[in-house]
């Protein structure tokens, strides 16, 4: 997750205030917290924020941790931090894990126990982006939180999603270095979920090129595309091998073998189909081995 850690942090800089009243559901005052202490700076990562959190005359700390794809030792690490940031503050903390792709392996808390006691009983709130409609945001939520929108559900075409969330950007961000950064994470995080094609293609590319952050990134979603397309290229090429390969065994293909065949996407795959089609006496033969 190296490469969205620091657009997270980014982020987290500028919109904490954003996030906080998003987990929460209500408008939070936020303060950062400059932790000077090298142990907890050396335990922490870069995609953790933690920040002072007044609601309703209550002060708490809030821990929330990003997370790109599920770590089933998160639980224990997210423990670690909360008890170290409770110690160290003396107050109370709210830990959160907000996934951006996927669910979580774990359920919101984490247990253990030795003997006849439970030793740790530790609860964290999870938000999972991707159970999230995502239609709020995208119209009329906070534009700092707009970055996270294309990970969420929504029942419009991701084309219609990444245009609103630039257009957005466009019209509602007035400082010019705000709107270049938003549109960067819009363009980072977007990849978790959507193709890098079709990033390139709705996202004017031009904006992203005068971001140093985004060196080097376009150039290696292009050199994925393009592996990507060489591969499917060579996919198709063994599929239209492997219908010659049958007709010239067994006369015209029918529809129903036709329908199996093309389904094919692995290269072993192809190559045990190929080997079944040699190796058969009829085409029953050969669709009944295809079964297995």
């Amino acid at each position: 997750m190296a490469e969205y850690d620091l657009i997270i942090k980014v982020l987290v800089e500028r919109y904490m205030d954003k996030i906080a009243s998003f987990v929460r559901g209500v408008p939070v005052a936020v303060e950062q917290i400059e932790d000077k202490d090298k142990e907890a700076v050396a335990v922490q990562r870069t995609s953790d924020a933690l920040v002072k959190v007044r609601e309703d005359g209550y002060e708490y700390l809030m821990l929330v941790e990003f997370q790109a794809r599920p770590d089933r030792k998160m639980a224990r690490r997210l423990l670690e931090y909360t008890a170290m940031h409770h110690c160290r503050h003396e107050k109370p903390v709210y830990p959160v894990i907000i996934n951006l792709t996927g669910g979580s392996l774990q359920d919101g808390w984490y247990t253990f126990e030795c003997l006849d006691l439970t030793v740790v009983n530790f609860n964290y709130r999870q938000i999972n982006l991707q159970d999230i409609a995502g239609r709020e945001l995208l119209y009329r939520g906070p534009v700092g939180l707009l970055p996270l929108a294309p990970l969420m559900s929504h029942d419009e075409p991701p084309e219609k999603v990444l245009d609103k969330c630039a257009r957005r950007l466009q019209s509602e961000v007035e400082a010019e270095d705000d709107r270049a950064l938003l549109y960067l994470a819009l363009a980072a995080l977007a990849s978790l979920k959507y193709p890098k094609d079709l990033i390139l293609r709705v996202l004017e590319v031009s904006r992203l090129e005068n971001i140093p952050l985004f060196d080097g990134i376009r150039e290696e979603w292009e050199a994925k595309g393009r592996i990507e397309g060489k591969n499917e290229g060579k996919i198709e090429g063994m599929v239209e091998m492997l219908f010659d390969l049958v007709e010239a065994r067994f006369g015209e293909v029918p529809d129903e073998l036709r329908n199996r065949l093309v389904v094919l996407k692995g290269h072993e795959e192809i190559k045990r189909a190929m080997r079944k089609a040699i190796s058969a006496e009829t085409i029953e033969e050969y669709m009944a081995r295809l079964e297995h």
